[in-house]
């Protein structure tokens, strides 16, 4: 069994990421610009089409509006396996510089995508029943044991969804990327005996990026926050849907970077774990 070297790989996703950020960037701005108009109209229309739902007490009536979540879902998908696929081969030397402009769904991203769905259907169930736990744990009045049982329950389901989702995806694309027919059951034997260093590799790659962004949606949404109040989550909710516009902004500047990261440290992660290259 393999160990994967966490820092060395963390630095080379750094490394390769800025490096190669223009060539990112072209190769995924136009995907990207779809998912986030596609996000900023439909999330507008989904939490509209609930909120009206629930205030004419007819849940039925919200139904429309999850089945355009739902389609958006699967467009998301579709979207995101175009950028990983471009990406990766980049990081594999499978393709040589960005481009101007790349929209392309072939064989390659239907197959990314087809795994990616797979792998939401997987997890979905768990994390149903993490937000209806969540929920449960979440209710007023004082402690109760049914509430200790459902913060119990939150957190082994949040333990299991991250275990399954590290051990299936950490090195889904690049396995993808090398033809092995049994996608899953590579993808999990490679990360056998390395949950957890794969799991500290893709916080060191995702934490610094997600950190800026939280700093900068404080600046975006802190002038609407009443001077020495602690804001409530009701009040950051409102505040950043009347800040939505510059928050998707933020996200698709970002978002160069955020692939750039997890995609190379796939790739890097996959290599040093297999001993194998396919740039040819």
């Amino acid at each position: 069994m393999r160990r994967l070297p966490v820092i060395a790989t963390i630095r080379e996703a750094y490394q390769f990421t800025f490096a190669n950020l223009g060539a990112i960037m072209g190769l995924i701005w136009f995907p990207m610009v779809l998912y986030t108009v596609g996000e900023f109209f439909i999330s507008q229309h989904y939490g509209a089409r609930v909120s009206e739902a629930i205030a004419a007490g007819n849940p039925n009536a919200a139904g429309p509006a999850v089945l355009a979540l739902f389609l958006f879902v699967l467009v998301t998908l579709g979207l995101y396996a175009m950028m990983f696929a471009a990406v990766a081969q980049l990081s594999l030397g499978q393709r040589q510089g960005g481009a101007m402009f790349h929209f392309s769904f072939g064989a390659l991203e239907w197959r990314i995508f087809r795994n990616l769905f797979g792998v939401t259907l997987f997890l979905l169930p768990a994390y149903l029943l993490l937000v209806l736990a969540i929920g449960q744990a979440g209710t007023g009045g004082a402690p109760t044991a049914q509430a200790g049982v459902a913060v119990l329950i939150s957190l082994l389901l949040s333990c299991a969804i991250i275990y399954f989702a590290v051990r299936l995806t950490a090195l889904l694309l690049p396995v993808i990327l090398s033809d092995d027919k049994s996608v899953f059951v590579r993808a999990w034997s490679l990360t056998a005996g390395n949950f957890w260093r794969l799991l500290g590799l893709f916080l060191g790659v995702t934490l610094p990026v997600y950190l800026v962004m939280l700093f900068a949606m404080a600046a975006i949404i802190g002038p609407g926050v009443t001077p020495g109040a602690m804001p409530t989550p009701e009040e950051v909710q409102a505040l950043s849907n009347a800040n939505r516009p510059l928050i998707a902004g933020l996200s698709f500047l970002v978002a160069p970077l955020m692939i750039g990261l997890t995609v190379s440290a796939s790739v890097f992660a996959w290599r040093a774990l297999s001993k194998t290259d396919i740039t040819a």
